[in-house]
């Protein structure tokens, strides 16, 4: 098995688990909190066990992404001190691995077309509806404090 995690499948893998977190997150709020289904403690529970498994996801990947580009995966906790992921992060998604075989495995086909414009794309789609999902918890919350469902 290959450990290697080629740019395009990162990308495409980062941004379809961000749209699939925002999505299940606004369906909790709206169809299970904004219906009293569930209290705030149950919301808050939820979300973040979406968090979690989202941030698993993003371990994972980000750990097969490191070794493509020759750092050992546990090189990936780096990531969890919030100024290191912000400059790193970006970087994993848009630099080349190496287009031979290194410590971790053979050489990842370069991604096509199509699966760069799919990942680019759905990346744009990833921004505004993580946007929306934060913005409908924090309003979920702030109604569930102030008795207002």
């Amino acid at each position: 098995m290959n450990r290697r995690l080629g740019a395009g499948t990162y990308l495409l893998s980062m941004s379809s688990s961000a749209v699939a977190w925002s999505l299940a997150t606004g369906l909790v709020c709206t169809e299970l909190a904004a219906k009293g289904r569930i209290g705030l403690g149950q919301l808050n529970f939820i979300v973040s066990a979406l968090g979690v498994a989202m941030g698993s996801v993003f371990y994972a990947a980000s750990a097969r992404r490191l070794m493509d580009l020759n750092f050992p995966g546990w090189c990936v906790k780096i990531l969890a001190f919030p100024i290191t992921g912000v400059v790193v992060l970006p970087l994993l998604c848009f630099l080349s691995g190496q287009r031979w075989t290194n410590d971790f495995g053979p050489a990842r086909p370069p991604s096509g077309f199509l699966k760069i414009a799919l990942a680019l794309i759905l990346l744009l789609v990833a921004i505004p509806v993580c946007r929306w999902a934060l913005l409908v918890y924090l309003q979920t919350r702030v109604l569930l404090l102030n008795g207002g469902y």
